[in-house]
């Protein structure tokens, strides 16, 4: 496992970002994956603005910032290389259900990043994800009351969270307490994939507007000459991944955040 981690410290080195390996040492990580290696991207002039740690849709695996690449050098970023596949037995459903999104160890590791980063720039953290990502976001806000303190603000965009079909929402609302935050909700109008569909991300919106005591916006992407999504399952949805219209999501999570620091 480390061996791997070094050789990922050798590979990217682009000119304004750099890896950098996080301990996983809060009481719920799981010790087989006691590091988890980080990359972070340096906003291209220095400020005080947040750090917006990003939490990528699928296994989880990938360093890309995207669909957020139009946000990437406004502020610093970090992205996270999860160690597992956090995808892992959810194409096998049908309710669009990431159990792996759950674990409570996806969201003391989640936690662990957020502390490191929080302590090292002395800057507020705002948490974010597309898809299975979203899911990821709001298992960290459900994990402790206390997990919301630790930061200032939630995007969360083409949320994989369940199935319109069977009409099923798989957050864990009743375990999110004291929440305050500033919360946006992207979502493409032609995302109609079965576990990320518009209308369940409305419903997302209504269920987070009941008990988030800060701002819950929802805001609909509509740009692009895609049709709506059909084929959903392994990064097919363009949509769903925003692959036209991320010139358009970034401006509005630029806005969203600028209105809400």
């Amino acid at each position: 496992m480390k061996k791997l981690l070094l050789i990922f410290l050798i590979i990217l080195k682009p000119n304004f970002s750099f890896s950098e390996i996080v301990p996983c040492n809060e009481p719920k990580c799981d010790k087989k994956f006691d590091l988890t290696l980080t990359r972070f991207i340096e906003a291209k002039e220095k400020n005080d603005k947040p750090i917006i740690v990003w939490l990528s849709g699928g296994t989880g695996q990938f360093f890309s910032t995207d669909p957020l690449s139009e946000v990437e050098g406004r502020y610093d970023m970090v992205v996270m290389f999860n160690p597992y596949n956090i995808s892992s037995g959810s194409q096998k459903r049908s309710d669009g259900y990431a159990p792996m999104a759950y674990k409570p160890d996806q969201a003391d590791r989640i936690k662990s990043i957020i502390k490191f980063y929080k302590e090292k720039y002395k800057k507020p953290i705002w948490l974010g994800g597309q898809s299975f990502g979203a899911a990821r976001t709001l298992a960290y806000l459900s994990a402790s009351p206390d997990n919301s303190k630790l930061i200032s603000g939630v995007i969360l965009a083409a949320s994989g969270i369940g199935s319109v079909k069977n009409n099923t929402i798989k957050v864990p609302f009743r375990k999110i307490k004291d929440l305050n935050l500033p919360i946006g909700i992207f979502h493409h109008i032609r995302d109609i994939c079965d576990n990320s569909h518009y209308i369940t991300a409305k419903k997302l919106n209504k269920r987070l507007e009941k008990i988030n005591l800060g701002k819950t916006q929802f805001i609909s992407i509509e740009s692009g000459n895609f049709p709506k999504d059909k084929k959903c399952k392994g990064g097919k949805g363009k949509n769903h991944s925003f692959q036209d219209s991320r010139k358009e999501l970034g401006e509005e999570v630029i806005k969203f955040i600028e209105q809400n620091i």
